[in-house]
């Protein structure tokens, strides 16, 4: 009697045990579904996962060994003890701190996709505020060599805008020798800035026979007209974007391009013998329609990691807690922000990485043509 009851415990055990694992292992289900952020939470930690292990290696002995032959091992009780008491995980150093810094969670939760290097410490850094009077001064003495918007000659027609909300964002190996700081890192000067990138990409674009439009608007100039600050850029470059979609019904893809303020290490890899800077995708979450963002850049995201492994540094998804949550990409299903390098890359740099870029992006528009062709 006391062998069946033993045995019938151990099978309803058992049982019950594998339901739960797989129910437990479908995390993403629940948030879609279920709308339950506590489960995902929990299913999602490590502990969760290595405690869930020693508990079936208690019922299922053999679990021992094909854990041992796929490089695994079995939890111990002394470490989970340890982990859940602490909140420290041997061997990671991420762990403490995010312990001493919480906040350092939030930021590395925002990581939709990682790149190559999945440190926490490789997440987007935002430059600090420019000083817009320096830059009303190099402005003025820049008036004389000041760029036209840069377009095809369908201007109407063109399919690809490319704007940039930060224009004064730029490199310091394009600004000379006196310049060594990352907060140096302003200007007003297109041939030293992201518009120059910009540039670049739209240049590339052309031979890849997609028309482009290129806005170089100086935007600390004009922000000054309207007496408007650096948190008013988003807001002038929506009223743009607005005023190029009423004039052009062809515009399709919006690009607001922008530099991180990485340094070179985190910004810059070889690939096929040659460097490119590192890119990063910033999708905002506050509006209805991110996930249609969110969709063309792990498209556009993919394909560079299967043609250029490790020159994108990932998809980072942001809220109005890291600023401004939106990023005009309500506007079009195919809004997206790039930040291109940082700000220690240089001209070869940089123009390699618009080559690449514009590859991609005509591989995705070449295709997205020939299926609504084919429907």
């Amino acid at each position: 009697m006391n062998l069946k009851n033993t045995l019938l415990t151990s099978v309803i055990s058992t049982v019950i045990l594998l339901l739960l694992v797989a129910f437990m292992t479908l995390p993403k289900i629940h948030a879609d579904l279920f709308h339950v952020p506590l489960i995902s939470k929990i299913t999602e930690s490590t502990i969760f996962s290595d405690a869930l292990l020693f508990i079936m290696s208690t019922e299922i002995p053999q679990l021992d060994n094909h854990l041992e032959e796929n490089g695994m091992e079995t939890p111990k009780f002394s470490r989970l003890l340890f982990e859940g008491t602490s909140g420290i995980t041997p061997n990671n150093f991420n762990s403490l701190l995010n312990l001493e810094l919480p906040g350092l969670t939030a930021y590395s939760n925002n990581i939709y996709t990682a790149g190559a290097d999945k440190n926490s410490t490789n997440i987007p850094m935002e430059s600090p505020p420019p000083d817009f009077e320096d830059l009303l001064k190099e402005d003025s003495n820049n008036k004389k060599t000041e760029q036209p918007n840069e377009e095809s000659d369908d201007k109407d027609n063109a399919e690809i805008f490319i704007y940039h909300s930060h224009s004064w964002e730029a490199f310091l190996p394009l600004l000379g020798d006196s310049k060594k700081k990352p907060s140096d890192a302003s200007s007003t000067d297109n041939s030293k800035n992201i518009v120059m990138v910009g540039s670049l990409l739209t240049e590339q674009l052309e031979k890849q026979g997609i028309t482009t439009f290129h806005d170089t608007t100086n935007v600390t100039a004009e922000l000054h007209k309207k007496g408007w600050d650096y948190y008013d850029s988003y807001k002038y470059s929506r009223q743009t974007i607005e005023e190029v979609m009423a004039s052009n019904n062809h515009v399709n893809y919006l690009i607001d391009i922008h530099r991180d303020a990485q340094r070179k290490e985190k910004t810059t890899i070889n690939v096929h013998g040659k460097n490119y800077a590192k890119l990063y995708f910033i999708v905002g979450v506050e509006h209805k329609k991110y996930k249609e963002n969110l969709k063309f850049v792990e498209a556009l995201n993919d394909r560079l990691k299967e043609k250029y492994p490790g020159i994108s540094r990932g998809i980072y998804l942001k809220d109005k807690s890291e600023g401004n949550g939106i990023y005009n990409q309500d506007l079009s299903a195919k809004s997206i922000l790039i930040e291109v390098g940082g700000v220690d890359n240089n001209k070869e740099e940089l123009s390699n990485t618009t080559e690449a870029l514009a590859e991609v992006i005509s591989d995705y528009h070449m295709n997205a043509e020939k299926v609504n062709a084919d429907g």
